[in-house]
């Protein structure tokens, strides 16, 4: 009874899609440095996204106004997320010196 349940769950875990990679990358180790190099290059695409929104109205082209406003809003968000990942680590690193050895 038991076996056919794991068989059960295996099954489902095969058809599950992009869920069953985030269960199963949580086994494996994942590289911190292409972590942080992926959330760069998100708030870099947001902001680069916004600027390119805010030139376009500069310039005379037609944008709407809640667009502008809603890619202003994501490139902030993005930036303010990466800066509170950033005093999270600096706050690990600080209480690691801190710590006696």
């Amino acid at each position: 009874m038991t076996m056919s349940a794991i068989e059960a769950v295996t099954s489902l875990l095969a058809h599950a899609g992009p869920e069953a990679s985030v269960a199963t990358s949580a086994l494996q180790p994942a590289d911190f440095g292409r972590i942080v190099e992926q959330g760069m290059a998100k708030v870099d695409q947001a902001l680069g996204a916004a600027d390119q929104n805010v030139r376009e109205l500069a310039a005379g082209h037609d944008i709407a106004p809640h667009d502008l406003m809603i890619s202003l809003e994501e490139a902030r968000m993005h930036l303010m997320l990466f800066s509170e990942v950033r005093n999270r680590l600096v706050e690990g690193y600080q209480e690691l010196s801190r710590m006696q050895l």
